[in-house]
């Protein structure tokens, strides 16, 4: 009766120790066939992937390295020992020269979404370019090119106001190239024109209130970025040969009061008075 007890008891003990064994080989066979199938997919092209995947990579790293510092203990009752340490190698020498790829991409991945930009662009896709210059911007908000072209864009599309903190932003990179640096002053020269124009157009048809947001994004110009454009009378040239001028004067000068922008509101009230001197008239007080 004990012999047959303790038959069974071995052969019970050698059942669990084969299956084990079994388990152990086809866990590390079936891990590595998963592992192999995510690195096939890993995608180091597209930048909004190429983050995502270098932490899917950094994980089948961990574990390949792990099956294989273990795989002398876990697979050394395998029958396909040899093979599954073969393929654990081939595997991660794959995954050692992806994560070099790897590295290098999510350094770029401003790069990669600026180039993007530059694609939809040429196709006046502006909405999609925009994307993928907030994206650059994301990853790299000191991405001169991308800023720049960020403000080109709002500047097509009309949206000055939009366009100005870009134009400031780049006023403040100290590490332009050369190419940058006349870039940005073409396209600050540029903008100042277009919205200096614009307010003087106003003027001339009699809507001088209405050129207070042209005026004022002038002042907020002017400010803060340094050009040989912006003096002490840039807005006083605007008005100086048009008709109904003191009127006009008075009325941007009310529609700053009304903004609260009291420094803009003087500087039109003392151009309204000069002018009045200048003529030779009484200065008119309400």
């Amino acid at each position: 009766m004990k012999k047959i007890v303790l038959f069974s008891l071995f052969a019970s003990i050698f059942c669990i120790s084969h299956a084990q064994i079994e388990n152990a080989c086809t866990y590390t066979a079936q891990r590595m066939n998963y592992i192999e199938d995510r690195l096939n997919k890993l995608n180091s092209e597209d930048p909004d992937l190429v983050t995502l995947h270098y932490y899917f990579l950094k994980d089948c790293l961990k574990e390949l390295q792990q099956l294989d510092e273990k795989s002398e203990i876990n697979l050394a009752n395998c029958s396909n020992k040899t093979e599954l340490q073969n393929n654990c190698k081939r595997l991660l020498k794959q995954a050692n020269a992806l994560e070099t790829v790897f590295a290098e991409q999510v350094k770029a991945v401003d790069q990669l979404f600026y180039s993007r930009a530059k694609v939809e662009l040429i196709f006046l896709e502006y909405e999609q370019a925009e994307y993928h210059l907030d994206r650059a911007l994301q990853f790299n908000k000191h991405n001169v090119d991308a800023m720049l072209m960020k403000a080109e864009i709002k500047f097509k599309l009309k949206e000055y106001d939009a366009c100005l903190p870009y134009i400031k932003d780049l006023f403040k990179e100290n590490s332009l190239t050369e190419e940058q640096e006349n870039d940005i002053y073409r396209f600050s020269s540029k903008f100042y024109y277009e919205i200096y124009n614009l307010g003087d157009s106003l003027v001339r048809i009699g809507k001088g209130a209405y050129a207070i947001d042209m005026f004022e994004l002038l002042d907020s110009f002017c400010k803060d970025i340094p050009s040989e454009y912006c003096n002490d009378d840039y807005y006083h040239g605007i008005l100086r040969s048009k008709k109904g001028i003191y009127e006009s004067y008075i009325a941007i000068a009310k529609a700053a009061h009304a903004r609260k922008n009291y420094d803009l509101e003087r500087k039109f009230l003392d151009y309204a008075e000069e002018y009045l001197k200048a003529n030779g008239v009484e200065i008119i007080k309400e």
